[in-house]
């Protein structure tokens, strides 16, 4: 192969000879009178308006040779000035003029330099909200220190069976015997909701932030018939409609025979009471004795919950204080609303009948409902599991207490000849918060673009807003019926015509004091939808990160819809449930998943 040795010699001859020449990395913009095209002006000293007004140029000023191109133009009056040819960028602003510096001395003396051109960059966030409210608690369902229903009638308990019969219970706290409850006995309150956040950060990662949250109402109960070893007979809910529906069908001349339904023998009726009436919960009450009451219910005994939240806040965050490759940590300052609405809701209804052994017709009791051991078998093998009315045990004693007939009897009012009749209790507690204030606290960020941990804790005084309902009806002991009985009078007041609800009582109280609160964050934020084949090609997850957490939020002297009642309950007397108010801590704690984007 031969090289060609004259071209390079050529080459160098013909770049010498234009070494003189000047050259420009693109042509003057040509002459154009166009639409919105305005002429390009050199400066020219015998043109006006230079020829009048021309400054002389400051000391030490070179003035250049002129070029090909005119005159150069006077000192301080740019060249081409107007509006310019497509072609030329010149003497636009450059992008760069105005990009955020950042200088800072670092902890160990060296200067920090932190450039941006971003400007302010949105974010935008939505999630999905899996709740978790606080739970009552495990304080007790009714008044402190009232007698149990056990001690109630230990007596008449022993003289309608004997001691050994009665030890079984007292001895063996599995035994229920209209026992008094807690209120640990309600399930979770698990609620859904959502949640959006919006805001921006600008160039020194200052930013602001705006959270809207909304948790759906929890809505749980707990009944005494789930746990009850004597459970009703859906058979028998014909009959049982008519004997707790006035006319009562019981006999109330206490001699225990049980009136007959046409078409349904004494003795069916019998066998369907001892079915259908449970050994359920009692309702502990003050009713200004020494020892209060218990008062029993043999045919529903209900407590329902609910618990709802929701709130927004609006928070400015700082520039980092601290500022390393992969963590950031930032102030927090701003202000949050929060509204708390819990209610709390128990419903007793008792057939108003006093049961016991038909062995024992002559001796009935006061205040006893005799029932079996609640052993959850059949042990006099009648087809009925614990009955009401009759001990199945027929070993207690040494002799034989079991019988398969019962006696019922509905207590009678010796001033009305009126004989007690089946009754609903229910009282309802209503407490519905509003919490307004600042807040503060710190920031945390923990990694990069793909893969980032973040968190918030914030600290917050809130001006609390309370406002407290309560309302009920018939609390007292429904089983007794004698107004002049020293030991055992009458509770209810006997409804008439012109005062349908005379055990009818209401309540309302509003309040208005500080609460702290906490709140503490923590997310993962993870770019993975770029790298699943069909969700990387969806435009609205082009932008977007999975975004995890977990928030829990826990308030400080918060009025409680369960604690805060007093329960007194004698209405002959004056007596009736009130408000008591007591506050405790709330608390609320949430999962989230959602997608955040950045714009």
């Amino acid at each position: 192969m031969r090289l060609l040795h004259w071209l390079a010699p050529v080459l160098s001859i013909v770049l010498i000879s234009h070494a003189h020449s000047t050259v420009h990395a693109q042509g003057y913009p040509p002459s154009y009178q166009g639409a919105g095209m305005v002429q390009p002006v050199s400066y020219d000293p015998g043109n006006l308006p230079y020829a009048r007004t021309m400054v002389p140029p400051p000391p030490g000023y070179f003035q250049p040779p002129a070029g090909p191109y005119g005159a150069p133009t006077a000192p301080g009056v740019p060249m081409n000035a107007g509006p310019q040819a497509p072609v030329s960028a010149f003497p636009q602003i450059t992008p760069f003029e105005k990009m955020f510096q950042q200088h800072r001395v670092e902890s160990d003396g060296l200067w920090m330099y932190n450039s941006s051109n971003h400007g302010k960059r949105h974010f935008f966030s939505m999630e999905a909200l899996f709740g978790r409210y606080r739970r009552p608690g495990s304080m007790r369902l009714g008044n402190d220190g009232s007698i149990s229903y056990l001690g109630l009638v230990e007596d008449e308990l022993i003289d309608a069976t004997d001691e050994e019969f009665y030890d079984q219970f007292s001895e063996n706290e599995g035994f229920n015997y209209f026992d008094q409850t807690t209120y640990d006995v309600i399930p979770n309150l698990n609620a859904p909701g959502a949640r959006l956040r919006w805001g921006w950060t600008n160039d020194d990662e200052s930013g602001f932030e705006i959270v809207g949250w909304w948790l759906t109402q929890a809505d749980t109960s707990w009944s005494a018939i789930e746990d009850s070893t004597h459970q009703p007979n859906p058979a028998n809910q014909a009959i049982m409609d008519i004997l707790l529906s006035p006319p009562n069908y019981i006999d109330p001349s206490g001699t225990g025979v049980v009136s007959s339904i046409p078409g349904v023998t004494t003795a069916e009726i019998n066998t369907v009471l001892q079915n259908e009436l449970m050994n359920l919960r009692g309702l502990p009450l003050d009713d200004g004795s020494v020892n209060g009451v218990t008062v029993p219910y043999d045919l529903d005994f209900n407590i329902k919950v609910v618990s709802q939240a929701w709130g927004t806040n609006a928070t400015w965050m700082s520039t980092p204080f601290v500022d390393k490759k992969a963590l950031k940590i930032r102030g927090l300052a701003g202000a949050r609303y929060m509204h708390v609405r819990e209610a709390f809701s128990f419903v007793g209804r008792d057939s108003g009948l006093l049961y016991s052994d038909a062995t024992n017709i002559a001796g009935i009791r006061p205040d006893l409902k005799l029932f079996s051991l609640p052993s959850g078998t059949d042990e006099n093998q009648d087809g009925i599991v614990d009955n009401a009315g009759v001990v199945e045990d027929d070993s207690t004693g040494g002799g034989s207490t079991g019988t398969s007939t019962a006696f019922f009897v509905a207590p009678l009012d010796p001033v009305t000849g009126l004989p007690v009749t089946p009754t609903t209790t229910y009282v309802n507690n209503v407490v519905r918060t509003n919490l307004a204030g600042p807040e503060i606290g710190f920031q945390f960020d923990l990694g990069g673009e793909k893969f980032k941990l973040w968190g918030q804790t914030k600290f917050g005084l809130m001006a609390n807003q309370e406002k407290i309902q309560l309302k009920g009806d018939n609390v007292g002991m429904i089983i007794r019926a004698d107004p002049n009985d020293v030991d055992r009078p009458k509770a209810l007041i006997d409804p008439t015509a012109t005062d349908p609800n005379p055990n009818a009582f209401t309540d309302t109280q509003s309040h208005t004091h500080v609460s702290p609160l906490f709140e503490q964050s923590i997310f993962a934020e993870m770019a993975l939808f770029d790298k699943v084949p069909v969700l990387k090609r969806m435009k609205l997850l082009e932008e977007a990160k999975l975004k995890v957490g977990y928030t829990y939020i826990v308030a400080g002297d918060i009025a409680r819809p369960y604690e805060s009642i007093l329960w007194q309950g004698m209405p002959t007397r004056g007596l009736f449930p009130s408000i008591d108010l007591k506050r405790e801590t709330w608390s609320v704690g949430t999962w989230s998943v959602g997608l955040d984007w950045n714009y």
